[in-house]
This record gives C-alpha cells, sequence and structure tokens, in this order.
C-alpha cells in the first residue's frame, strides 16, 4: 500500500511494508560457561587497562615537559 503526502512543500511518497517477526531464542537452553575463561578475560582486560592508563600518563608528562621547555626558551 502507497501513501502520498505533502510536508514542507514537498510530495513524498511512502511504502509500507509489514514488519518481519524475529524467531524467538529458547531461554530455557543451558549454556556451558567456563569461568576459566572468563577469569582469564578479566585479567586481560585488567592489563590492558593498565597499560593505557601509564600510556597517557607518559603522553600528558611529556607534553608538559615540552610545553614548560618551549616556555623557557621564549622566555
Amino acid at each position: 500500500m502507497q501513501k502520498t503526502y505533502f510536508h514542507d512543500r514537498k510530495h513524498n511518497r511512502e511504502k509500507k511494508v509489514p514488519k518481519k517477526t524475529i524467531p524467538l531464542q529458547y531461554i530455557d537452553q543451558k549454556r556451558i560457561v567456563d569461568i576459566n575463561k572468563l577469569l582469564n578475560r578479566v585479567k586481560i582486560d585488567q592489563k590492558n587497562e593498565t597499560k593505557r592508563k601509564i600510556i597517557f600518563y607518559s603522553l600528558t608528562i611529556l607534553v608538559l615537559g615540552l610545553f614548560s621547555t618551549l616556555i623557557m626558551i621564549v622566555k
């Protein structure tokens, strides 16, 4: 079914398409979860986070040092 209408002095056509249904998943299905994999993933995430923090802090110290030396040279 097509529908035509005017909005802001423009002529628009819109096709109405029925929505597709999403297949239902059964919640009762049991999944095997390995706790060691989960714990290893947490450890790796923590290591990556500490690496990011170290890189961020070292870059800020480097930028501040360069900025201060630039100020000293200009003075």
